[in-house]
């Protein structure tokens, strides 16, 4: 039950940023060609709002498998290395999440009192982006480590070979 609100909230989140990064973009360019007066903000807001959707859409794409793999390379080895292999993937992808939520909660702290010279806004809601997505991320690895953990440890059933 829990892992299905997550599920939604963090798509929602995601579906939330691609609809302002559009409608600010699409509506700052109408302003732009029909009154020739763009709202100052708009282009920088839909930056940072596309930050925001990448960091949140690495930990989706990664809980969906959509993130570019070897497919020849895997595919030519054993069946039984697979799941091993996964492990060893989602161990290293748990590490560089937790080297992004240290050096992008670093750089929030080092930097998250500038202001963004359009808006106002203060950058610490920019790079909170990186630290946020990175926990997301590390989400998502420790969720599909326990998945993968959780078959190898199943017994193989009469006739298949792993």
């Amino acid at each position: 039950m829990l892992s299905r609100v997550y599920d939604a909230i963090t798509t929602a989140l995601l579906a939330l940023a691609g609809a302002a990064m559009f409608v600010i973009a699409i509506g700052n360019a109408l302003l732009r060609y029909f009154l020739n007066n763009p709202l100052i903000w708009g282009e920088e807001i839909s930056r940072y709002t596309m930050i925001w959707g990448t960091m949140i859409g690495v930990a989706l794409a990664y809980r969906a498998g959509h993130h570019i793999a070897i497919g020849v390379f895997a595919d030519a080895l054993p069946r039984r290395v697979g799941p091993p292999l996964r492990v060893l993937a989602h161990l290293l992808t748990l590490a560089t999440a937790v080297i992004l939520i240290d050096t992008g909660w670093a750089l929030t702290a080092m930097l998250g009192s500038l202001e963004a010279p359009s808006s106002g806004i203060r950058m610490v809601w920019v790079y909170a982006a990186i630290p946020v997505g990175a926990v997301l991320l590390a989400v998502e690895a420790l969720r599909l480590l326990a998945a993968d953990v959780r078959a190898l440890r199943q017994p193989v059933a009469a006739g298949q070979t792993r």
